[in-house]
């Protein structure tokens, strides 16, 4: 993944809440735009930064809620993953129900946390 330094934060607008951040990226010869979580992980690429705002506003708090997979390392199995609390370079995470399996995820580990499939 090709990380950017310069994250624009979107806020919905009704409230001023902070939903998520964008940036510019050139993936495969085009200049795309990021939607990122709370945390900065990538959620989806569009082609216009207007419509990864857009998505971020209608999507970026609940997403958060859904479940995530996160895999320990490579070879490893993913493990269903819940967010517990987000914030820019760092999430904490729940594995299962047991409220005593937690993690705090930072840098790297970021890379490994990933949406669900078919939820974003």
């Amino acid at each position: 993944m090709t990380r950017t330094g310069r994250l624009e934060p979107v806020h919905r607008e009704e409230d001023g809440e902070l939903v998520g951040y964008v940036s510019a990226q050139r993936r495969d010869d085009a200049d795309v735009w990021v939607a990122r979580a709370l945390f900065g992980s990538v959620l989806r690429v569009f082609p216009g930064r207007e419509e990864a705002a857009e998505f971020l506003r209608r999507l970026g708090l609940p997403l958060l809620a859904e479940r995530w997979w996160y895999r320990p390392s490579e070879g490893t199995a993913e493990r269903p993953t819940s967010l517990v609390e987000a914030r820019l370079g760092a999430v904490t995470v729940r594995f299962g129900h047991d409220p005593r399996d937690t993690a705090v995820l930072s840098g790297a580990e970021l890379d490994r946390l990933r949406l669900h499939e078919g939820t974003a």
